[in-house]
């Protein structure tokens, strides 16, 4: 856990909460709870003691896909870099098929290197702690094994302690699933 960030380091963070609320309740159009879900992707990254970008990248990642907001807007504000790792973790819309999408998606995350895979993994456990709610269980078990496909895809370049606790989230929801039959 990260127990000290400079002056400097929180500005550039706050700024980044700042432009996630501004374009996100301007043109956002996710209906579930974007902003704070992005905060909780953003926490886990800086609790984690990464670097500034990769936590601005958290706060930041669902904006391409769920907003109007532009690459030119987040270069010009942020960086080219931040705007790389977004871009890595974000789905691409041309692709309609759920799994094909999130295969390709974790492709790329993959090969833009470890700041995108810390980002993704942050982002894959803030969304593991709502699986118990879906009323289906298919998708419930859908989205379990979309854990592990990331986890497999990537636990060969990254032994980052953030993997660990994807791995618990995985094995956690997997056992509660299998012990319903799914």
């Amino acid at each position: 856990m990260k127990t000290f960030i400079s002056p400097e380091e929180a500005f550039k963070l706050e700024q980044a909460i700042v432009f996630l609320v501004e374009h996100y309740t301007r043109t956002g159009r996710n209906p579930k709870p974007v902003i704070f879900h992005s905060l909780k992707v953003g926490m886990c990254l800086l609790d984690y003691g990464y670097e500034t970008d990769i936590v601005i990248t958290g706060i930041l990642h669902d904006l391409l896909e769920d907003s109007d907001v532009t690459s030119e807007e987040i270069i010009k504000t942020f960086s080219k870099k931040v705007l790389t790792w977004i871009e890595a973790v974000s789905f691409k819309p041309e692709i309609l098929d759920p799994v094909q999408q999130y295969r390709e998606m974790f492709s790329r995350t993959k090969a833009a290197g470890l700041a995108p895979i810390l980002v993704k993994a942050a982002d894959l456990i803030a969304n593991s702690f709502y699986i118990h709610l879906i009323a289906d269980l298919t998708k419930q078990r859908q989205l379990v094994n979309k854990l592990a496909y990331f986890i497999d895809l990537v636990s060969d370049s990254c032994s980052d302690p953030i993997i660990s606790e994807l791995k618990t989230c995985y094995k956690t929801e997997d056992y509660r699933l299998t012990a319903l039959g799914m």
